[in-house]
């Protein structure tokens, strides 16, 4: 892997962090459905205008403009969904960290159907980062209240779904031509119209706030823009599999912006799956 596609990926694990972060603060302060609808929203005058500068909106066929859509429908709004569902039940600390599996997710994705030759320094890599989270995410040991197994479950349910939907739609594109923010486009607009079609469905009054907006409008920069331009800049570098438990470093930052943002106080536990974390992702670091 090249230095370059590694250092895209990193860049994207902080910007994709800060997101989550913010969401968590986002979710106070608005409807969590006005909040999916808002973000993508926000993110597209970005995107395009990028495209232009750079030249680099071309279209490609049909059928890969339909598997990207699958791509927003599944990451951003699926999962995203399912992620937002479980900081309404457990803590951002355990819900970030425990939606960070997406790694293993995308190296088994990469390897059954992108046909990307397994390397073991990178199944290691990824247990590693997955072992973290499962540190991260548990309570600390003079808790008494259990974490609701529905919020866990809708966690891990969002890092299948992130692992899926960054290693196989869009390696598949990628390869196929598609340029990185073409495929960016036509994901961020698949979830916008997504999220609109179930504020439509819900037929509820959005709640809005200025800060809420404000802290959607961070969040949307920080992951739909610059984080996906980064990462499909380095998924254009680098196989899937090798890159992708470079995603983990997310829960790095992830765990170190809660306890800058958030005021939270990490546990003997939550250092432990941090030494993990930092394992895996140097052990891919130095294949660079």
């Amino acid at each position: 892997m090249s230095s370059p596609a590694l250092l895209l990926a990193v860049g994207a694990a902080a910007f994709w962090a800060l997101s989550q972060v913010l969401t968590k603060e986002g979710l106070r302060r608005m409807d969590f459905v006005a909040y999916g609808v808002v973000r993508p929203l926000f993110a597209l005058p970005f995107i395009v205008a990028y495209g232009f500068i750079t030249s680099s909106l071309r279209f490609p066929e049909l059928g890969l403009v339909g598997i990207a859509a699958c791509g927003g429908v599944i990451d951003s709004f699926l999962g995203t969904l399912l992620y937002m569902f479980s900081l309404r039940r457990i803590p951002a600390h355990q819900a970030a960290p425990l939606s960070s599996t997406a790694p293993f997710w995308g190296v088994v994705t990469a390897v059954l159907f992108l046909g990307e030759r397994p390397h073991p320094i990178v199944f290691v890599a990824a247990v590693l980062v997955v072992l973290g989270a499962y540190f991260l995410g548990s309570r600390r040991s003079g808790e008494t209240t259990g974490r609701p197994v529905v919020g866990t479950l809708a966690a891990l349910g969002a890092g299948v779904l992130w692992g899926v939907a960054e290693t196989l739609p869009a390696k598949h594109c990628l390869a196929q031509g598609m340029t990185p923010i073409t495929y960016q486009l036509i994901m961020v607009g698949a979830a916008a119209g997504s999220w609109g079609l179930l504020a439509i469905w819900r037929r509820r009054h959005l709640h809005w706030s200025p800060k809420g907006l404000g802290i959607a409008f961070q969040s949307a920069f920080a992951g739909f823009f610059l984080g996906w331009l980064l990462w499909l800049s380095g998924l254009s570098l680098a196989p899937a599999s090798v890159l992708a438990p470079v995603r983990g470093s997310t829960i790095l930052f992830s765990f170190l912006l809660s306890i800058l943002l958030l005021h939270e106080r990490p546990s003997l536990r939550a250092v432990v799956g941090l030494l993990f974390v930092s394992a895996g992702v140097f052990l891919v670091s130095i294949m660079a």
